[in-house]
């Protein structure tokens, strides 16, 4: 399997080794979506009130979950292990900006992600 991501940072490029590691030796599984989702859908028939928005640039795919108007999971959009942040990694960093301002958008929302507690939204 090939590494899609680059990185900018010293912490960026030391996840990016870890994961080619990984990579190289087999650690990550394949997997097959059962369900596919774009921005603009909602998970009403899931029961979730709550809206898909697409928020690529770490990955083609990535999306976030906007659950009222107070809560956004960005899952890899944004990252919070050492201090929040916008992702370390990306497959594509004009996709990454927009998806920045996408979710800068999102005003008084406590922001959820995939990696670290969960902040305040702010300007990123």
């Amino acid at each position: 399997m090939k590494c899609l991501y680059t990185a900018n940072t010293l912490l960026g490029k030391f996840m990016l080794a870890l994961i080619k590691n990984d990579l190289k030796h087999g650690k990550v599984e394949s997997f097959e979506p059962k369900v596919f989702l774009q921005g603009g859908d909602t998970l009403d028939e899931y029961g979730v009130k709550a809206k898909i928005v697409w928020l690529p640039g770490h990955t083609k795919g990535s999306i976030g979950i906007a659950v009222g108007n107070s809560d956004l999971f960005v899952g890899d959009a944004l990252m919070n292990i050492i201090y929040p942040t916008k992702s370390l990694l990306f497959g594509n960093q004009s996709d990454m900006l927009e998806s920045f301002d996408k979710i800068n958008s999102y005003k008084s929302t406590t922001v959820h992600f995939g990696h670290g507690k969960s902040v305040n939204n702010r300007i990123w």
